[in-house]
């Protein structure tokens, strides 16, 4: 029923997704990899001259030239990741004499993260930056990931005493790289809360829940490991952080900060599209979103929640629709007769109908819950009936 009872809806609105994808072209931070890209081939023996001959034979010196300006400065290929990482290594070793800072900066840069040297608690990250930079943080910390285990089931075989240097070296480099890349982490949980800080803190704390305990194994880190430390400290930031959030959806979806106005005709409200397309953003990480509201959220001391967490997915994205209606609800006694306000809940009603059980939404929802705005909707149907043709039909009973 509800597929076919919507009378001139239009879904209007934005895109959740236009909260944190901004059109930003400037890359601050970002660094060229020449300087470790020798043309020289003995230039290149000598950087690498402090590993085992088999590294030698493994890497194409001609490979390496200045990176052009055309060129997309993130080296998808795991390939050519591996042979930047040859060329950096020596910086990590125990005999090493140059600062690694540097070393450290171009191993980042060459991912599209060297910005992440520059973020830390005490400086804001710039709100309309926060998608592009989740997203390509993402994005390195699993191509990293995938470079780190190629080249350390490479190194542990033969085990001799180049290839233990080289191991050393290697746990050094994820060592760096990964306490550098939680320092994005801390500067979301640094922003106020918002809708984006959210989306954000929940597609941050999913690669680092999944890729730390496995570089944690990899090179056998301790739990008072200072990298293992800080991504637990993180983890706990950030489900905290989400959990302010979490507790203020309800307010955002009432509040009137958003350009929306009332359509005219009984069509469907704007904002119906934005928050049932929000919800879906906030259902892609389920597994964050858990640990999310499985807290009491009482490690909240400035703040003492007033408002409790939902048990669970399913009543968290029930509550919020339901607010979502009351709002719509409200909205519709701005609308002159009352025929047109049951017209105006029926078209709402019936997108968001549509919208949930055509996407993942409908997952964590009650059975319940479909069959309810259905009743709903004939409703809003015979209340439209009743307001509009009662009195004409009285009149020509009579």
């Amino acid at each position: 029923m509800h597929g076919h009872n919507e009378i001139s809806s239009s879904s209007g609105g934005s895109s959740p997704t236009s909260l944190i994808d901004p059109s930003v072209d400037s890359d601050d931070g970002s660094a060229t990899t020449d300087e470790y890209c020798p043309d020289d081939p003995r230039e290149f023996r000598r950087h690498v001259s402090f590993f085992s001959p088999s590294v030698l034979a493994e890497v194409d010196p001609s490979g390496f030239r200045p990176t052009s300006p055309s060129f997309c400065c993130v080296l998808t290929d795991v390939d050519k990741h591996l042979q930047r990482m040859v060329l950096l290594l020596p910086a990590f070793s125990a005999a090493a004499t140059a600062p690694r800072a540097d070393a450290l900066r171009q191993w980042l840069a060459g991912f599209d993260v060297g910005w992440v040297l520059d973020m830390d608690d005490r400086r804001s990250l710039p709100r309309r930056e926060v998608g592009r930079r989740v997203r390509a943080w993402a994005q390195a910390l699993s191509t990293m990931g995938r470079v780190f285990r190629h080249r350390h089931r490479e190194v542990r075989n033969p085990v001799n005493e180049a290839a233990a240097a080289e191991l050393a070296a290697l746990g050094q480099l994820a060592a760096a790289s990964a306490g550098a890349m939680l320092r994005l982490a801390g500067s979301i949980v640094a922003l106020g809360s918002s809708l984006s800080k959210l989306l954000a803190a929940l597609d941050v704390h999913s690669p680092v829940s999944e890729a730390y305990p496995g570089l944690a194994r990899m090179f056998s880190w301790a739990p008072s490991h200072a990298v293992s430390a800080a991504s637990d400290a993180a983890l706990a930031g950030l489900v905290d952080a989400s959990r302010r959030c979490v507790r203020d959806l309800r307010t955002f979806i009432r509040a009137p900060q958003y350009p929306w106005r009332m359509p005219q005709g009984g069509v469907v409200h704007p904002c119906v599209g934005f928050w049932m397309g929000y919800l879906r953003c906030m259902l892609r990480n389920r597994v964050s979103l858990y640990f999310v509201l499985a807290g009491d959220g009482d490690s909240d001391t400035d703040s003492p929640p007033t408002t409790p967490l939902a048990p669970d997915k399913g009543s968290l994205v029930t509550e919020l629709i339901s607010c979502l209606e009351a709002v719509l609800e409200e909205q519709s006694a701005a609308l002159a007769f009352p025929g047109l306000r049951h017209i105006f809940m029926l078209n709402n009603t019936s997108a968001i109908l549509r919208r949930a059980v055509r996407s993942d939404l409908s997952m964590p929802l009650p059975p319940s819950w479909v069959l309810a705005r259905e009743e709903r909707m004939e409703g809003y149907i015979k209340g439209y009936l009743q307001m509009s043709w009662g009195p004409v039909v009285a009149r020509l009973d009579g």
